[in-house]
């Protein structure tokens, strides 16, 4: 396995560990999400695809927003 597929699977757990937090309704599922999309825009760069760096800035936005709207929540 190489460094990128690494990534890749690394990127792949941590997202679905995340959305299982999520679902769970605990705050640190959007901390995990974040480092998942984080490690997606690291693969996207080693690929050299567009649309997976484009996901993650995306997303990135999305999960930032997210723990920043659950922060504010009691």
């Amino acid at each position: 396995m190489t460094l990128v597929d690494a990534n890749g699977y690394f990127s792949f757990l941590m997202n679905v560990a995340g959305n299982f937090m999520l679902t769970h309704k605990s705050r640190h599922g959007w901390l995990v999400r974040i480092v998942a999309i984080v490690s997606w825009g690291i693969y996207g760069i080693q690929l050299s695809s567009k649309p997976v760096m484009a996901n993650a800035v995306t997303f990135f936005c999305v999960n930032c927003y997210g723990w920043w709207k659950w922060s504010r929540d009691p």
